[in-house]
């Protein structure tokens, strides 16, 4: 995604495969926005690579 697209200062990219949990105190401000649709395919990605069914 480039720096238009999400809000952020350099080129960035999600990658579903890679989840990992992090403590809830580590979490920090908002450094970015993803429009609706690359949100929704990013959470049919990671839905598909955890198994889960959409909709749920």
């Amino acid at each position: 995604m480039t720096p238009k697209e999400c809000g952020l200062p350099r080129d960035s990219k999600a990658q579903a495969e890679q989840i990992r949990s992090v403590a809830v105190q580590r979490i920090g401000a908002r450094a970015g926005r993803l429009p609706a649709p690359v949100m929704g395919s990013l959470d049919a990605a990671i839905r598909l690579h955890l198994g889960l069914r959409a909709g749920l």
